[in-house]
């Protein structure tokens, strides 16, 4: 015994560094559990179909659901993942998958968020979940801002993160929008020049036409139109700088001065080229512009009109007025929101456009199926990525993004529509 000490002394300088922390590792342990099973009653209320078991350390599973449909498993793997769910589940189910606190043990990744999105449809659908949600749009959209600075600064987040990733999943003309399958086989790259002849013959390029493409991408709908159409100009719009100096680069010598891209706003755009435009082209870009400046979009496409001038814009539209999931705004796509078609028709006709004919439907399946196609070649792709750039947690985030935008479509009837307008003659 060392001297000068009691022998309780003696046994509290002896005991070791995890015997003393063990009150505050099992308190520590019984917080979780509570946590885990205030989290599994959120679920019980949420989850009122389909089976999801869910496995959490050594408690027991707990299935969620009412056991029909094809089952699925879940593996929760810590404790701050449940902590985080309890006030913002649809923020924390997007932000644990890719910090790797949970995952899938059966089923695929789509199939386990479509489960959740059915349940979530379900859930809104009710009186005072519609009102809250309401409410909260209500609040928060005044303060989105969409103009032309936060549209740069927005697209540079998603668009410009590099041209060799996306250049890894998408098809050889890196279109980044919906496919157009004429059957469930056809090869993706096929689907996509289909979707392109298709928007390009509804548009109606006639011989010495003057045409714009508003978000244009990398550029192969604005080179088909050059080399397929006898346009006498096309000019392509984009706020990306990494597509822009793409677009430029593809630019083949044959294309002549016939072709040209310019790094700009469409409103901006509108403003110095007023009654420039036979023809005017979207696709995929009205869902960046903002519930807010809906009518401002289409007023710039009349704008750019010539009179008799027409414009198809293609966009993804959900069933009924909804809200953007937050975990997509913050991670994916800030400032965006995906409208109803009333939406987006009535948006033009405020503007002074007139519909042209019917919108074009393309049921939700092609999208989907887009997905997939671009999911699977992302996962194959991602090896020969630079991690240092692509690391771990952005492939999970890619995946979470691919998969849970496949599940929208396969469950909550997203589909996309192409809407004709015209700008009546003087």
């Amino acid at each position: 015994m060392a001297e000068g000490t009691t022998p309780q002394e003696q046994d509290l300088h002896n005991t070791s560094p995890a015997a003393a922390d063990l009150p505050f590792k099992s308190a520590g342990r019984w917080l979780d559990g509570f946590t885990y099973h205030a989290a599994m009653l959120l679920g019980r209320l949420l989850l009122k179909s389909g089976k999801l078991t869910v496995g959490y350390r050594d408690e027991p599973a707990t299935v969620l659901g009412d056991g029909s449909g094809v089952p699925y498993t879940i593996q929760i793997k810590s404790a701050r993942f449940l902590r985080r769910i309890l006030p913002s589940p649809d923020l924390a189910v997007g932000e644990g998958y890719v910090d790797g606190e949970w995952d899938v043990r059966e089923g695929d990744l789509a199939e386990v968020i479509g489960l959740l999105l059915v349940n979530d449809e379900a859930l809104r659908e009710t009186l005072p979940v519609r009102a809250a949600s309401a409410a909260v749009q209500c609040l928060a959209s005044p303060h989105r801002k969409n103009d032309p600075r936060h549209s740069r600064h927005n697209v540079a987040l998603h668009y410009d993160i590099g041209n060799d990733l996306y250049s890894a999943f998408l098809d050889e003309g890196m279109n980044y929008s919906c496919a157009f399958f004429e059957h469930p086989e056809q090869d993706l790259r096929d689907a996509q020049l289909n979707k392109l002849r298709t928007t390009v013959q509804r548009l109606g390029v006639e011989p010495g036409m003057f045409a714009l493409d508003i978000g244009c991408g990398w550029g192969e709908l604005t080179r088909l139109m050059t080399e397929e159409t006898s346009a006498e100009r096309v000019v392509g719009i984009t706020l990306a700088e990494e597509q822009c100096k793409l677009d430029r680069a593809r630019i083949a010598p044959g294309h002549g001065n016939r072709l040209s891209y310019l790094l700009e706003d469409y409103r901006l755009h509108a403003a110095s080229n007023p009654s420039t435009y036979d023809r005017i082209v979207s696709v995929g870009m009205f869902e960046h512009v903002g519930r807010h400046h809906f009518v401002d979009y289409f007023r710039a496409i009349r704008d750019l009109l010539k009179p008799g001038g027409r414009a198809l814009v293609h966009s993804i539209v959900r069933p009924r007025p909804g809200y953007t999931s937050p975990w997509i705004d913050k991670y994916i796509f800030p400032g965006g929101y995906i409208p109803s078609l009333g939406e987006m028709t009535k948006s033009a006709v405020a503007a002074g456009l007139r519909l042209s004919v019917e919108p074009f439907i393309h049921e939700s399946f092609h999208y989907a199926n887009t997905l997939r196609h671009w999911r699977r070649r992302f996962n194959e792709a991602y090896p020969s990525l630079d991690h240092s750039h692509y690391d771990e947690r952005f492939r999970r985030m890619w995946n979470f993004y691919l998969a849970g935008s496949e599940a929208a479509f396969d469950t909550t009837g997203f589909c996309v529509a192409q809407v004709l307008v015209e700008k009546t003659a003087a």
